[in-house]
C-alpha cells in the first residue's frame, strides 16, 4: 500500500513539473513575441520623429556625445539594421541590466568607438550564425544620420569585456551573446566604401 501512493506522488509530482515547464515555456515565448512587437514600434515611431535620414561619413567633430531620444522609459541613440536579414532594432543608450534591445556598450558612432552588445534571442540576432564577411550594417543616429558599414570579421570569445571589444581595428563592434552557451559572436564593421 506505500508503494503504491508513493507512485501515485511522483506521477502527481512529475505531472505538476511538466505543466510547470510547459506553462514557463509559453510565458517566455509570448514575452519574446510582445519584445519583437514593440522593437518594431520603437523602430517606426523614431524613424518619424527623427529628422529626414540623411547619408553621412565619419568625420571629426568636437563633441563625440551621441543625441539620445526619450521614448517610453527608454533612452535610445541609433537603429542598427542588417538588411540582409530584414533586422531593424532600436539601439538602447546605456549598457546596465539584460536588456530587451541592443544596447550601447562603450564609444560613440562619430568616432568610430561605437560598440553595441546584443543577443540571440529571437528578436535580436536569432540569426547571427548566419551572418557573413561583406554583410551590409547600418547605424542612424538620433538626428538622421545614417552611416554605412561593411562586416570586416567575425570571431567567437569566451568573454565580451572592453579588452577583447579594443583587440580590432574597427569602426563599429556589435557583440553578440548566445543565449545557450557561454560564447559571443563580436563583429567588426569597417566603413563602407564605394
Amino acid at each position: 500500500m506505500k508503494k503504491f501512493s508513493l507512485k501515485k506522488l511522483f506521477v502527481v509530482l512529475g505531472a505538476c513539473l511538466v505543466l510547470f515547464a510547459t506553462v514557463l515555456m509559453i510565458a517566455w515565448r509570448w514575452n519574446i513575441s510582445v519584445w519583437e512587437s514593440k522593437s518594431e514600434d520603437y523602430v517606426c515611431t523614431l524613424k518619424t520623429l527623427l529628422p529626414p535620414t540623411q547619408n553621412a561619413v565619419l568625420e571629426e567633430r568636437r563633441d563625440n556625445e551621441m543625441p539620445v531620444f526619450y521614448l517610453e522609459g527608454n533612452d535610445f541613440v541609433g537603429i542598427l539594421e542588417i538588411p540582409l536579414y530584414e533586422s531593424e532594432l532600436p539601439v538602447c543608450a546605456d549598457w546596465g541590466e539584460v536588456s530587451k534591445y541592443p544596447c550601447r556598450f562603450d564609444g560613440s558612432i562619430y568616432n568610430g568607438t561605437l560598440k553595441v552588445g546584443a543577443t540571440s534571442q529571437s528578436g535580436q540576432y536569432d540569426f547571427y550564425r548566419e551572418l557573413s564577411v561583406g554583410d551590409d550594417v547600418f547605424f542612424t543616429d538620433m538626428e538622421g544620420n545614417r552611416y554605412s558599414f561593411k562586416i570586416t570579421s567575425l570571431r567567437y570569445e569566451k568573454h565580451a569585456d572592453i579588452n577583447t571589444l579594443n583587440k580590432n581595428d574597427s569602426e563599429l563592434t556589435v557583440f553578440i551573446k548566445n543565449l545557450y552557451a557561454f560564447e559571443y559572436l563580436v563583429v567588426s564593421c569597417g566603413i563602407y566604401k564605394k
